[in-house]
């Protein structure tokens, strides 16, 4: 069954459909959102309150041809991490839950640590939106629109800062940085 169709009798108070849309998304959520914070228990959390929001809102989620119900439910994880970051106490600049290569897995996958480097190094220029864009569409496999549906950006827009992004990369370092974001 089609994600909208779900959608469509979880807003006729039928809700044990949201049990199929909480299982397709529950580990897609978690790890977009474990990127963000490189931390288990808060990423727990956090894609819980993700999936009791969906729940509390799904009457409001508008059934229309352009709107998929993944890049609502990306928005509304992407909303809780900015949220998240906003009340802590700690001295936390926004765009630190970016730094997904501070995960320990990610140095054991790879054995290159000087090439690593120079990933990082160029990933650490970047502008916060563009490597969010360069995460989402590699990392978490999302379409230009659904990016843009959570970012608010154009989706033209969204393509554009990808591949100039990528284009800006070492043609050496890309197979490396495709493989380093998609692991």
């Amino acid at each position: 069954m089609l994600d909208i169709e779900l959608v469509e009798h979880c807003q006729k108070w039928n809700l044990d459909y949201f049990w199929t849309l909480y299982d397709r998304y529950v580990d897609k959520i978690y790890r977009f959102i474990y990127v963000k914070t490189s931390k288990k228990e808060v990423s727990e959390d956090l894609t819980s309150e993700v999936f009791i929001k969906a729940l509390n809102n799904i009457n409001r989620f508008k059934v229309q041809s352009w709107a998929t119900f993944k890049s609502w439910i990306y928005r509304i994880a992407h909303n809780l991490v900015i949220d998240y970051y906003r009340c802590q106490k700690e001295d936390l600049a926004l765009d630190d839950y970016m730094n997904l290569w501070k995960i320990e897995d990610f140095w054991k996958a790879l054995d290159d640590k000087e090439k690593v480097k120079k990933v990082l190094d160029f990933l650490d220029t970047l502008k916060k939106e563009h490597k969010e864009i360069v995460i989402m569409r590699i990392w978490d496999n999302l379409s230009y629109k659904e990016i843009s549906d959570i970012i608010w950006l154009e989706e033209s827009n969204c393509k554009q800062i990808f591949c100039r992004t990528i284009k800006k990369i070492n043609p050496n370092l890309i197979l490396l940085v495709l493989l380093f974001i998609g692991l």
